[in-house]
């Protein structure tokens, strides 16, 4: 038998033929160009405005968190920075290809050095080059064709802009061999709702000897087989037909909301990050929003949106909830999400440096109008609107916020738990606050000083993790002890093996995306409150990742039953 193992990013499984992603991307060379330096930037300049316009159409084609990754890959893909400096190697006599592969080398190394958020980016303007270069080359760029049936994509990454069109009606499952837990491949297969393994070392390798094989792929367990045997393929069968019974099968809601089988109510919200999402959050059977990012209004604009837009804007969303919580976020900006109309200074470490909340306290008029516009939406939709800031580190980071709410009449103000200090500042954080929500992307990625998109360093990244399990009790507990509220907004709230774990650790709610929303709230109602205790003791006392996941889901019969 041939077969890899990775890291499970969306569970599932499937089984078919595969499609492996090849890339023919041109490699320009030292030959020095036979136009003139004007017309080698001309070329350049009209080959970005190309590749930044697909990748504007492409964002306005999608939704949630995949259009924010791909609308701050447009704002990168126009950046100045990268012009300027290629048009220093076509001073130098260079063609405008081997000039931007230069000059995208010289930004890939700078934003690895910075770490965090800003080396996530690194693969992204990777395959921004590539596509000028295919556009300067006049070839296409190699996209993932329109498939007559479906199959199973095999890569050795993607792009967010490569993965704007797929559709689980023609892809059964993702496997590459590149990429985490975090990374933004298993965000958009987990919003897409498609069974997904990263960082699945040596696949590229057994898809290339094994070219007409009918693969299996498990992605709950992160295995691939290039030759299985018929008891195999039949398990898998079974598998897959108990996911079709599952989704055709409506999950049981009480009055109250979502209950385990001992009649605790369990609030499970929305992770949304534009008015396009709210219907989908709607029909998923959310309790209301446990995220609505803002990063959206402000991307691509020069100047920033004005009261009066914003409070048209927050009205429109917070109306679809009436008498429903709401928990929105605060300008999240900085790093990975620079704004034209903020002047970032430069600093040797972006990722660690000035964003978030931080940038807000540089930025008082941007927080003042966005909590004005906030509080104002509150009173025209009647929805229960709760307000949180990002990248919150001291306590005295979230009294400040929590007064400037106030001074705005906004009754519920909280903060994001994101970095390793807030953790151990929890008790007076959870005193101050009259909320706490845990991102746990941020918080494991800080936690282990690993790159969330590094396949290197995957497996730090695992949500499983018995250190990013402990930080959450931590919290958890210190809400328990100051009556203060602890959600989970992170990817880890969208596994509907991790959800249930983290109730069990004293979580208060869960925020999820909304493909995975329904299968979290499955799992919840299927289990009694001991089983999640159960599961969430047998996490926490293991040392790694592989058997905190493993203990865990012994405890939860409901997974096998549901085949999640």
């Amino acid at each position: 038998m041939k077969s890899a193992s990775g890291i499970s990013a969306s569970s599932g499984a499937a089984s078919g033929r595969f499609f492996l992603l090849t890339t023919d991307i041109p490699v320009p060379d030292l030959q020095p160009s036979r136009f003139s330096q004007e017309k080698e930037y001309e070329f350049l300049v009209a080959a970005v405005d190309v590749i930044t316009k697909d990748l504007a159409a492409r964002a306005a084609r999608a939704t949630g968190e995949t259009q924010e990754i791909l609308l701050a890959t447009t704002e990168i893909a126009s950046d100045p920075a990268i012009l300027e400096e290629a048009k220093g190697f076509i001073g130098k006599g260079h063609t405008a290809a081997y000039a931007i592969l230069q000059a995208t080398k010289l930004f890939q190394e700078l934003l690895a050095q910075s770490g965090g958020y800003l080396a996530e980016r690194v693969s992204d303007v990777g395959n921004i080059c590539d596509r000028i270069l295919c556009e300067l080359n006049g070839q296409a760029y190699p996209e993932i064709p329109d498939f007559d049936e479906p199959i199973i994509l095999i890569a050795h990454d993607l792009s967010p802009a490569d993965t704007t069109d797929l559709s689980s009606d023609t892809v059964l499952a993702i496997i590459t061999e590149q990429g985490g837990p975090t990374s933004h491949t298993a965000i958009i297969a987990r919003s897409l709702g498609i069974p997904a393994i990263v960082a699945c070392n040596g696949v590229i390798e057994l898809a290339n000897e094994n070219r007409s094989a009918v693969i299996t792929v498990n992605a709950t367990d992160g295995i691939v087989n290039f030759s299985p045997s018929k008891v195999e393929l039949d398990e898998i069968a079974q598998q897959i037909n108990l996911v079709h019974q599952r989704k055709r099968t409506k999950v049981e809601r009480g009055e109250s909301g979502y209950q385990t089988t001992d009649q605790r109510t369990i609030a499970i919200y929305a992770n949304i990050g534009s008015a396009q999402d709210v219907p989908g959050a709607i029909a998923a059977g959310a309790d209301g929003i446990g995220l609505l990012r803002t990063e959206l209004l402000y991307l691509d604009r020069q100047t920033p949106p004005s009261l009066t837009e914003q409070i048209a804007l927050y009205t429109s969303i917070f109306q679809e909830f009436r008498g429903k919580r709401v928990v929105i976020r605060t300008l999240d900006a900085g790093a990975d999400k620079p704004m034209n109309f903020i002047n970032f200074d430069s600093e040797p470490n972006p990722a660690l440096g000035v964003r978030g909340f931080r940038t807000e306290r540089k930025h008082p008029e941007l927080l003042a109008t966005q909590i004005q516009a906030i509080a104002q939406a509150e009173i025209n939709s009647g929805a229960d609107v709760w307000v949180m800031a990002p990248m919150i580190t001291l306590p005295q980071e979230a009294a400040d916020f929590v007064n400037l709410c106030r001074s705005f009449g906004i009754k519920n103000a909280g903060i994001m738990i994101e970095v390793p200090a807030a953790v151990f500042h929890a008790h007076q954080l959870t005193e101050i606050c009259d909320f706490v929500s845990i991102g746990t992307n941020d918080l494991g990625q800080y936690l282990h000083a690993a790159d969330r998109e590094s396949a290197a360093l995957a497996s730090f990244n695992d949500p499983w993790q018995p250190a990013l399990l402990t930080a959450v009790r931590m919290v958890a507990e210190a809400g328990k002890a100051n009556n203060c509220p602890v959600g989970v907004c992170g990817e880890a709230a969208s596994d509907p093996a991790l959800g249930p774990v983290l109730i069990g650790l004293g979580v208060t709610s869960l925020s999820c995306n909304i493909a995975t929303l329904t299968d979290v709230a499955r799992v919840l109602t299927h289990c009694s409150t001991a089983e999640l205790a159960s599961a969430a003791k047998k996490a926490l006392s293991a040392t790694t990742a592989q058997s905190a996941r493993a203990e865990a889901r012994s405890s939860l019969a409901a997974l096998k039953e549901l085949a999640l």
